[in-house]
This record gives structure tokens, C-alpha cells and sequence, in this order.
């Protein structure tokens, strides 16, 4: 059996048979052994149990369906366990012994194993409860009767498009959540391949180098003014106005809490205090509050304590709250779906149409505001590192990582007060936005 190192490289260029397999020998793992087939490299480890003479075959699953170097990886987990003591393939044979134990007294669904999923999904990636949004929202409710080895891959990709007709960009995170979930049950030896293998993620996003949708003074104006007219919760629209003021995500906003904020009594002082666990980059953040986002807090406090009195229920633990019974903040998803109906109702002929074509021909999402203040922030002549530091991007260095504590506080409250000011500025029409006024309503 020829000897190899078993990589991506050898999966390109070794010659298939055109029937049968020939076998291949890992060079550095001598017991990992590689079945070349006509489409396919099925891997497996070869081992002898401690204190057994007798030898047995781990699979390691195949390729394309994961890389060879994924091959590899589990080869070595895999004779980890050897020199261990322990002995992966009973292990293995154990879990497909306890699972279809468990499908045969209580027939597992979808619903069910999603169930056993999430706990090990917490355990996987931080933003776990995204995924699980996902997942409740546009896997359960559709699938939940149906045995997971059932589910194809046209079910995943049909799913997927319905999905992407509605919300583009949450088809993408459908697909990533349904990806890695598969994934998983593969591994638990709840299904024996995933459905989405081969699925394509149904909504081309954003290049690499391509600055994200920013919206111009006027559009500003126009989307700030359609939000407060438009119908929805308090919570909602002042979750909109904060989004614009500070830069910052639209999660750290819908989730802000009480417990976040500092010194709203003195605006020279007040501060949100974001914890690193509420982060994208697993770091604490310092946000001054400007006096026009301390009114919008405030406010939102003061409507809280006061729906809280008359219906004799503790207030809410967060600022922004959700019209849902069952939840206590706004979620993510639902400004970007407020957007959504928003813009579309714009009228597209009347004083501001032209305005409004460009919203509804490139409809931005909450994501925008963000974008919108950082090249704001820049137009108004705050240095680079003061704007990196309010929208809290991290410098990768040695310096930054480990030496500068500085968290350019006064620095950011200057930015951001500069900011408001001209936000203020075009909202009261002090400040020109740049729009074209059209003939019939400048003679009018």
C-alpha cells in the first residue's frame, strides 16, 4: 500500500480508477488509510484498542464532503483516543446504539434534536443564540414533524429561496446556522450525510473591499423622518435614532440594558458600558452618551416605569423594549424587518421622489446608520483613530493588544458630539442636505 502525505493536494491530483478504489497509507499517520474511489476518498483509522490484539476500523468520513485536512484532523482526535485508552469506535458504535434507541422509543424529529442541539451549539460559536433564531424561526415550525434523515437537500434549498424572497440576508444566515447544525448531527451519528452538502448560500453578499451602504444627508433626513411618522412601538423608533447618533451595531443597541448605563444625570459624564461579552471583537467598550441620546434613553425609561406602574409588573431589564410578551428586548431581526416595510411605502412621487427612488432602488438596512456615521464623523474631520475607537474596531498590534489601555473617551465624546450636532443640524434644516429641490415645489 504506497505511502502518501494524505492532503488537499493529493485529492487533486491523484488518479481515480475508473471502478473500484486503490489505497493509500498517510505518511505521517501510518494508520490512517485514504479508499480512492471513482468520485470520492473515503478515510478511515485502523487501530488496535489498548489490550486487545484484535483491530478495528474508525471512519473519518469522506471527501469532498469535508477536506482532507478535516480527515486529518479527526484522524488525529481519533488516535488521541487510542493512546488514551479509550476506543473511538465503540464510542461511536455507543452513540448510533443510545440514538436509535432513542428514535425508537421516541421517534427524535427535527424538533427534538434541535432540542439536543443547542446546548452543544452554545459551546461552539458565541453568537449561538443568532443561530438558534434562525433556526426556531425558518427550520422548526416548517420541518418540525419530520425525522431528520428525511430532509433532503431540495428541502434545505427550497427553504432557503423562500427565505431569501423575503429577507436576503437572513437567507445567508439560515444557510450558515442549517450548515453547521447538519454538520453536527453527522457527527452525533444522528443522519449519515448532511442536506447541505452542495447548497449554495442563496444571496450574494457584499465583496471583499466594498464599503457597506451609506446613506447621503438627504436620505438620512427623509428615512429619519419616515421612521418617526411610520407605525410602530416606541421601543423600535428609538432604537432607529440611537442607531444613527452612536455608529454603533444594531445588537449592542437592541440589546442595551439599564445595567449598561452610567451618569445619564450629568451629559458631560454619561456613558454606555458595553461588557466584552456583548462585543464582536471580545472586548469592553465605553460609549459616551451625546445629550440627544440620553433624551432618547430617558424617554424610553420614563414610558417603561410608567407602563410598568399601571400594569404593577417590575420594569424591564433593557431600554428598547420588544412588544413581544415573551421577550424582554428588541431583537435584531425585527429592525431590519421594520426597515423593510418602511421604505417600500415611501412615496416615490411627491417633494422628496428622487430621494426616495434611491432608498427603495438600494433599501439600506439598520447596518447603514452605522456605516453613514463613521463616513459622517470623517466628512466632519474627526481624525481615523477617534472614529475607530467609537465604532469600537479593535488595532491589531502588539501595542494595542497588550500595552494601550487608552480608551480615547474625551476623544469619542468630541466625535460624537460633533456628530449630533450635524445631525441636529439637517434635521432642523439649519444644515443644506445636498437634495435638489424639484421645480413645482420651489415655485410652490
Amino acid at each position: 500500500m504506497p505511502r502518501i502525505l494524505l492532503d488537499d493536494a493529493f485529492a487533486k491530483k491523484v488518479d481515480r480508477p475508473a471502478t473500484g478504489f486503490v489505497e493509500f497509507t498517510d505518511e505521517r499517520i501510518p494508520s490512517w488509510n485514504a479508499r480512492v474511489y471513482p468520485d470520492k476518498i473515503v478515510g478511515s483509522l485502523r487501530y488496535k484498542p489498548l489490550g486487545s490484539e484484535k483491530k478495528k476500523r474508525f471512519p473519518l468520513n469522506e471527501h469532498p464532503s469535508i477536506t482532507m485536512a478535516e480527515m486529518r484532523r479527526r484522524a488525529e482526535a481519533a488516535l488521541g483516543k487510542v493512546r488514551s485508552g479509550a476506543d473511538p469506535a465503540a464510542e461511536r458504535e455507543a452513540i448510533r446504539t443510545e440514538r436509535q434507541k432513542q428514535e425508537k422509543e421516541s421517534a427524535l424529529d427535527l424538533g427534538g434534536l434541535l432540542d439536543l442541539y443547542y446546548p452543544a451549539l452554545a459551546k461552539l460559536k458565541d453568537s449561538w443564540k443568532q443561530d438558534q433564531g434562525y433556526l426556531e424561526r425558518d427550520a422548526r415550525q416548517q420541518w418540525i414533524k419530520i425525522m431528520p434523515r428525511y430532509i433532503t437537500t431540495a428541502d434545505c434549498a427550497t427553504r432557503l429561496q423562500i427565505v431569501a424572497a423575503r429577507a436576503p440576508v437572513a437567507a445567508n444566515r439560515l444557510h450558515s446556522a442549517l450548515k453547521l447544525f447538519f454538520e453536527w448531527a453527522v457527527d452525533q451519528s444522528h443522519i449519515t450525510v448532511s442536506p447541505m452538502l452542495g447548497v449554495k448560500k442563496p444571496t450574494k453578499e457584499r465583496k471583499d473591499g466594498e464599503v457597506d451602504r451609506v446613506l447621503s444627508d438627504a436620505e438620512l433626513v427623509v428615512l429619519w423622518r419616515a421612521i418617526e411618522s411610520a407605525r410602530m412601538i416606541p421601543g423600535m423608533r428609538a432604537a432607529f435614532q440611537a442607531l444613527a447618533l452612536t455608529g454603533k451595531r444594531p445588537d449592542e443597541i437592541a440589546g442595551l440594558s439599564l445595567a449598561e448605563l452610567q451618569h445619564l444625570d450629568d451629559p458631560t459624564q454619561a456613558i454606555a458600558d458595553f461588557p466584552a461579552s456583548r462585543m464582536k471583537a471580545r472586548r469592553r467598550h465605553i460609549l459616551p452618551l451625546t445629550p440627544p441620546v440620553v433624551r432618547i434613553i430617558k424617554a424610553q425609561i420614563a414610558l417603561q416605569e410608567a407602563e410598568a406602574k399601571a400594569e404593577k409588573r417590575p420594569m424591564l431589564d433593557h431600554i428598547f423594549a420588544s412588544r413581544f410578551a415573551d421577550r424582554s428586548r428588541l431583537a435584531r431581526h425585527s429592525l431590519s424587518q421594520c426597515l423593510r416595510r418602511i421604505i417600500p411605502a415611501l412615496d416615490p412621487t411627491g417633494e422628496d421622489g428622487e430621494i426616495v427612488k434611491r432608498l427603495q432602488a438600494d433599501p439600506p438596512t439598520p447596518k447603514a446608520f452605522r456605516a453613514t456615521c463613521a463616513t459622517g464623523m470623517a466628512r466632519l474631520g474627526i481624525p481615523r483613530e477617534d472614529r475607530k475607537a467609537v465604532l469600537a474596531h479593535v488595532e491589531d498590534d502588539i501595542m494595542a493588544r497588550h500595552y494601550d489601555a487608552y480608551d480615547r473617551l474625551a476623544e469619542k465624546r468630541i466625535a460624537l458630539e460633533a456628530w449630533a450636532r450635524h445631525v441636529d443640524g439637517l434635521l432642523s434644516g439649519e444644515k443644506n442636505t445636498g437634495a435638489v429641490i424639484p421645480i413645482r415645489a420651489a415655485r410652490g
